[in-house]
């Protein structure tokens, strides 16, 4: 299961889970209206926000948005990674 963990107008944050098993570091994936693994971008979290991959479902503009909401809820963001990696270790 992937959740969903922040919304922003259309923009969809979440969790990948073959991403909480299998890596070391944070990553959100962002979409738009849904959650699309393969098209959407990724987002490393740790150790600083840098883009993974751009996806191919957001324009720049979006992309660049994405990437002001991950800056403002960082810490937030962090936590809910660190404790879903947790729980799906389990």
């Amino acid at each position: 299961m992937s959740p969903k963990v922040l919304t922003e107008g259309e923009l969809v944050f979440w969790f990948h889970s073959h991403d909480a098993l299998n890596e070391k570091r944070a990553s959100v994936h962002v979409g738009k209206g849904s959650q699309d693994d393969y098209n959407d971008a990724k987002i490393w979290l740790e150790p600083g926000i840098k883009l993974a991959r751009a996806g191919r479902t957001l324009k720049r503009h979006e992309l660049n948005r994405a990437l002001q909401v991950i800056r403002q809820n960082h810490a937030f963001l962090l936590e809910e990674w660190h404790e879903y990696k947790i729980r799906a270790g389990q």
